[in-house]
């Protein structure tokens, strides 16, 4: 293409050294020739904002590398071809500086060639028309560049939009997955409040089983106590009916289990004399018997003192002035007895007094008023 726009340019240059040629010919080809020329500079503007455009090009092309590798390397590509249309444009400007040159050259030497116009006539009439087909061919391969390159630009341009396109479902995607990520996260959140609720349910759950492990092992110990309350309760009842068979057939000594004790009730007179607070010798006896039973177990003595209604005599009213303080004399007589003659421990006795308020018969008849004057002893298990 150089050599056939230098060609062109000599020709011309030829033209006007020699007089063969008019003016208005001249001018005509000239103009020609400007106009080609104005053609290129058109078409290196279109070239230029091209080369603009792939410099915007590769600004979002830059963007999208960020995110895929694929789209640097077509980037590199265009920068390739940016290259190559560089070069092209400083062959071109070569060829106008050469251009410029040879029309330097050849109006230097225009007045030398003035003498030879006329032997060269047909030769430039021949060159204008291989100029004419040359300009020709040359305007048609630079339309069908022009046509190869708008191509190639459109198809950039429509591989740019493309990968915009990804580039915005790939946002897209990527939004979804922060989504579904925040979603897994706030479900993955609950997950961990269940299960740290769970395991402090299963905590209360352990401690409620070790709680209820703990009542069983004292239930378990308690009942093997009460077992051995029992033991003990029925060991101490067959012996008291042995030591005292004949004071129980005789109904003076009254035996009973009430809800898991151990009554024993000395009835009347078989403890005390009528208005005294001294145990009598046949009660003292009894008492003794009745302590051999009671040291070989652990468990508590209550003793409890009871009494008719009737009015105390007016002999012991300065020392006992009404059932109740007799009753409880009576009571303490016998703890007192029991603790330093028999030697039982004193912390297992409790000793009361209820005076005639807890009566086992009717006070109207003399039967039973025998009856409700009594000593019981009551043999508990140990809390």
């Amino acid at each position: 293409m150089r050599k056939q726009i230098l060609f062109f340019s000599l020709c011309l240059t030829c033209l006007l050294v020699s007089a063969c040629v008019s003016k208005e010919k001249y001018e005509e080809l000239e103009a020609r020739l400007a106009d080609t020329q104005a053609k290129l500079e058109q078409k290196d503007k279109k070239v230029e904002e091209l080369a603009q455009k792939l410099g915007e090009l590769e600004q979002n092309w830059n963007k999208c590398q960020q995110n895929t590798s694929e789209l640097h390397a077509r980037y590199q590509e265009l920068e390739k071809k940016q290259q190559m249309l560089s070069q092209s444009l400083a062959q071109k400007e070569d060829v106008i500086h050469q251009v410029d040159e040879a029309k330097r050259k050849s109006e230097n030497n225009m007045q030398s060639q003035i003498e030879t116009r006329e032997q060269k006539i047909k030769e430039l009439e021949d060159a204008v028309a291989k100029l004419d087909e040359t300009r020709r061919m040359l305007e048609v391969s630079l339309l069908a560049q022009l046509e190869s390159r708008e191509k190639k630009i459109k198809k950039q341009e429509e591989t740019i939009s493309e990968l915009g396109n990804q580039k915005q479902n790939v946002e897209t995607n990527l939004i979804d997955l922060k989504e579904q990520i925040v979603i897994q996260e706030q479900t993955i959140s609950e997950q961990m409040k269940i299960i740290i609720e769970l395991d402090a349910v299963r905590l209360k759950i352990e401690n409620s089983l070790n709680n209820r492990q703990s009542e069983i092992e004292l239930r378990e110990k308690r009942i093997k106590e009460l077992q051995n309350a029992i033991a003990q309760r029925d060991k101490t009842k067959r012996q008291i009916e042995t030591d005292m068979k004949e004071q129980i057939e005789t109904q003076q000594v009254k035996l009973e289990e009430l809800f898991g004790k151990l009554k024993v009730t000395f009835i009347d007179r078989i403890l005390f004399n009528s208005g005294s607070t001294k145990i009598n010798e046949e009660g003292k006896q009894l008492l003794s018997t009745l302590a051999e039973s009671l040291k070989h177990n652990n468990q508590n003595i209550i003793v409890e003192g009871h009494t008719d209604n009737v009015k105390i005599g007016p002999g012991l009213r300065k020392e006992y002035p009404t059932n109740w303080e007799l009753s409880a004399a009576r009571s303490a007589a016998v703890v007192r007895y029991l603790t330093e003659k028999a030697n039982i421990e004193p912390q297992r006795f409790t000793s009361s007094g209820y005076s005639f308020y807890k009566p086992v018969a009717s006070n109207e008849t003399e039967e039973g008023r025998h009856q409700n004057r009594r000593i019981e002893i009551i043999l508990t298990s140990r809390p």
